[in-house]
């Protein structure tokens, strides 16, 4: 795929003739789906989306995949499910859960139990469904950016104790390092505060850690933005 870079930005560069020095995305799908078969085009996209995604590029690789997915024929469904092999990772990574009914649809399941121990913060079922379909995800390029979503397990879980704790604005770093422990993952208090502290550097979580009083001040406003879900530090 990298060896594809000298190609495709010659193609990101063209344009329509009498269309502006930065033409809009919209304007080079019209110019792209005038000029070239439209599998050509599906197939284009995915490869570029792929691309994108190793290079942590989550957004532009997003743009991709669902436009490859979209225009996709539907009487291909290996090929659909090709695509969301791809898509539905880069889309739980910014913060987005698939539909069960896709998942069954498209024989996805194993992701389902992934995409709820996200959902709920559960470190234990996180790691039990990534070890467990280990070999396909790595096979299929996509593990370490499933690993990277663990970030989002931790902001959940923090949600959590968060919401069972009244919504108070300031947790104990005990409690959360007895949640934690609850989940299997046994770790010290200097591995609690830095598992916080990435996540306020990414702004995931709005607060900041008193080390002397061994609490987790929060935020009064949004103290968890769903911005830095969607647009994770890491996007472009």
């Amino acid at each position: 795929l990298k060896l594809a870079q000298p190609l495709i930005r010659p193609i990101e560069l063209s344009a329509p003739a009498g269309s502006p020095p930065s033409p809009s995305a919209a304007t080079m799908d019209a110019f792209f789906e005038r000029s070239f078969p439209r599998g050509d085009v599906v197939t284009y996209r995915f490869f570029v989306g792929r691309l994108r995604m190793f290079e942590d590029q989550y957004a532009p690789a997003e743009a991709h995949l669902a436009y490859a997915f979209a225009r996709c024929d539907r009487r291909s469904p290996r090929n659909k499910r090709a695509i969301l092999e791809f898509l539905l990772p880069v889309r739980l990574r910014r913060g987005s859960f698939p539909d069960a009914a896709l998942l069954r649809k498209y024989g996805l399941a194993t992701l389902a139990p992934l995409v709820d121990a996200v959902r709920r913060g559960d470190l234990r079922a996180f790691h039990a469904a990534l070890d467990a379909n280990r070999r396909a995800f790595v096979e299929r390029g996509t593990f370490l950016l499933l690993e990277k979503v663990e970030v989002l397990v931790y902001r959940n879980l923090v949600k959590k104790v968060f919401l069972l704790e009244g919504k108070a604005a300031q947790i104990k770093l005990p409690v959360l390092r007895r949640a934690l422990a609850f989940l299997g993952s046994d770790v010290d208090a200097d591995e609690v505060e830095c598992i916080l502290a990435n996540l306020i550097y990414k702004g995931l979580v709005k607060g900041y850690i008193s080390h002397q009083k061994q609490t987790l001040v929060l935020s009064k406003k949004d103290p968890f933005p769903l911005s830095a879900v969607t647009h994770p530090p890491d996007d472009a």
